[in-house]
């Protein structure tokens, strides 16, 4: 397994994986935040563009996108930004992270949030926020055994009560 950069190989893996959240009847898929306008080549240069804080759209921050790959299949998605805007620190934080559905409960999930760790060292962060909707046991799951702490949950409007996790980069452990 590989967590990587979306490349120009993976176009038939990257269809597959949103296919199938799709098919599951899950319209949403948190830590991937393409432009739905985007042709797939759109998509490969814009996750770059993004991480170089190029191009963005009004109120977005520059931001790394990477997939967990095995055997050419895409299992999972993750996105860090790069630092958070008032909005961000009420919800979203620094990382967004997906599993796709046939794959869950497999340990990618934390396979995910230890890449954005490492990923948000690499930029400096000292603090890493993840919020989850307080209904979501199994991302509250993989933030807490990859060290998050619960600050508290709150009210988000549309989303129902949302959960704030800190994970302290300087004393994690994997």
């Amino acid at each position: 397994m590989d967590i990587v950069p979306l490349s120009h190989g993976h176009k038939r893996a990257l269809l597959d994986f949103t296919s199938e959240f799709i098919d599951a009847g899950e319209e949403h898929i948190p830590g991937f935040l393409p432009d739905p306008e985007w042709t797939f080549e759109q998509t490969v240069q814009g996750f770059d563009d993004q991480s170089q804080g190029e191009g963005l759209p009004q109120g977005w921050v520059p931001a790394t996108t990477r997939f967990l790959l095995d055997d050419g299949s895409i299992l999972g998605v993750v996105n860090v930004r790069h630092y958070l805007t008032d909005g961000l620190r009420q919800f979203g934080g620094h990382v967004g992270y997906s599993v796709r559905p046939a794959q869950r409960r497999h340990g990618h999930g934390t396979r995910l949030l230890h890449a954005a760790m490492d990923l948000a060292q690499g930029l400096g962060i000292e603090r890493l926020l993840v919020t989850c909707e307080r209904d979501n046991v199994a991302s509250a799951g993989v933030i807490t055994k990859c060290g998050g702490r619960l600050e508290g949950c709150r009210q988000v409007e549309q989303l129902g009560e949302v959960c704030r996790y800190w994970i302290d980069l300087a004393t994690s452990s994997d």
